[in-house]
């Protein structure tokens, strides 16, 4: 579905920064390889903004999780039960 209005809802702007080293490459300088760079962007409607936010982690990627009580981000991710936030899936966002 296109995305029709920003009117509502929350845009994600995420710098993503990449590099892949050899793992069995004896013979390469450590960081040799130039880093790319990336813009991602992604968003949130209205109602989902409303309970739930983006956030990028080195390791798992990007995550959408639940705000914490009274619209501040949960500030321990180890300790989110997603099982508790679950959400019904709509064909509207």
């Amino acid at each position: 579905m296109p995305l029709r209005s920003f009117s509502e809802g929350r845009l994600f702007q995420f710098e993503v920064v990449s590099i892949s080293i050899a793992a069995s490459d004896d013979t390469a300088a450590p960081f040799d390889e130039k880093p790319e760079h990336q813009t991602a962007h992604f968003w949130l409607c209205g109602p989902c903004s409303g309970k739930m936010t983006l956030v990028l982690e080195p390791v798992n990627g990007l995550r959408v999780i639940p705000l914490g009580l009274g619209g501040a981000e949960v500030s321990n991710l180890a300790d989110i039960s997603l099982a508790e936030y679950e959400m019904p899936q709509t064909d509207s966002c």
